[in-house]
């Protein structure tokens, strides 16, 4: 028989709790959602999931009754948060758990998906799970297995030919300003990081006198925390060798403590402070924050090349 509609998501899921109070405190402070409607006469509770309209959570309570369900809800969530959503449910006091419900510090890959996922449970026992599809084919074979030992896609790097304003999008993710961006985008080399026929990320490489310095670098969301960036590092540091430089140079946000990790793990030391760089004089808000940091000054970083 045919389908009696066409179904194009789940719109709301339900859950029984035995204190009403202590969960809307959970799903609204802990979890993060949107209140939509409270009912104390029914007692139940109602959130907005992914904004009003969206999708939505009921929790209804069952007092004192001395039977209880666990149950099992998926949060659609980005890929980046959930790959930090470990270390913020610990400095939360909350246990990050695996697919098979063992602690973890990292998400669970369901190969068939293929989706990476983070659970926990919650006051009464039911399992929330923080999940995002992956942008890859879906690999069965996998199985489920942890975040590191995900095998991503083939990936090649080379010099990109093509049109340098394609990759503009992937630039954005590494440059706020878009007068600094229009003023840089074409100067120099990009190498780009290629998988399943798509570009995943790249970098650029500007040399001058007997130095090089990487002007931009971005990764695509759902291919990070693979060594894809490092990849990419050590082909510039390759390709700066082949020009005859010596020392390779990269600039980021002293509010970006992510970037100052990733480079200084690359084998970067700091070399300098640049005050107040990022204004609205140079093109940048006054109002951006990183991790709760505001955008403000520029710290430069650099590696010393070995001949080879």
């Amino acid at each position: 028989m045919p389908p009696l509609a066409v179904t194009t998501g789940l719109f709301e899921a339900h859950l029984t709790v035995a204190d009403l109070d202590r969960s809307i405190t959970f799903y609204r402070d802990v979890v993060g959602l949107e209140p939509a409607l409270h009912v104390p006469e029914r007692a139940a509770a109602f959130f907005w999931v992914g904004g009003p309209g969206r999708a939505m959570l009921g929790l209804w309570s069952i007092g004192s009754a001395p039977m209880a369900l666990s149950l099992h809800v998926a949060l659609d969530t980005p890929l980046g948060d959930v790959l930090r959503v470990s270390d913020r449910l610990r400095a939360a006091g909350l246990t990050p758990l695996s697919f098979f419900g063992e602690e973890t510090d990292e998400p669970s890959v369901i190969g068939w998906m293929p989706a990476a996922a983070v659970y926990l449970r919650d006051p009464d026992g039911h399992l929330l799970e923080f999940l995002a599809m992956l942008d890859e084919p879906p690999r069965p074979e996998a199985g489920i297995v942890p975040w590191s030992q995900w095998e991503p896609v083939a990936v090649a790097i080379a010099a990109h030919e093509g049109d340098r304003h394609e990759l503009r999008p992937l630039f954005e993710e590494a440059e706020d300003s878009a007068p600094a961006l229009d003023a840089s985008i074409d100067e120099g080399d990009v190498l780009v990081a290629v998988g399943g026929g798509r570009v995943l990320g790249h970098v650029q490489l500007i040399s001058a006198g007997g130095r090089c310095e990487i002007k931009n670098l971005a990764v695509l969301g759902a291919h990070r925390g693979r060594g894809l960036g490092r990849a990419l590092v050590e082909a510039a540091a390759e390709a700066a060798r082949r020009s005859g430089a010596t020392t390779l140079t990269v600039a980021t946000a002293a509010a970006d403590v992510g970037n100052l990790r990733f480079y200084q793990r690359c084998g970067f030391r700091l070399r300098s402070v640049e005050r107040d760089a990022f204004t609205p004089a140079t093109g940048y808000p006054d109002d951006i924050l990183i991790g709760g940091i505001a955008l403000r000054d520029r710290v430069w970083l650099d590696l010393e090349l070995d001949a080879s």
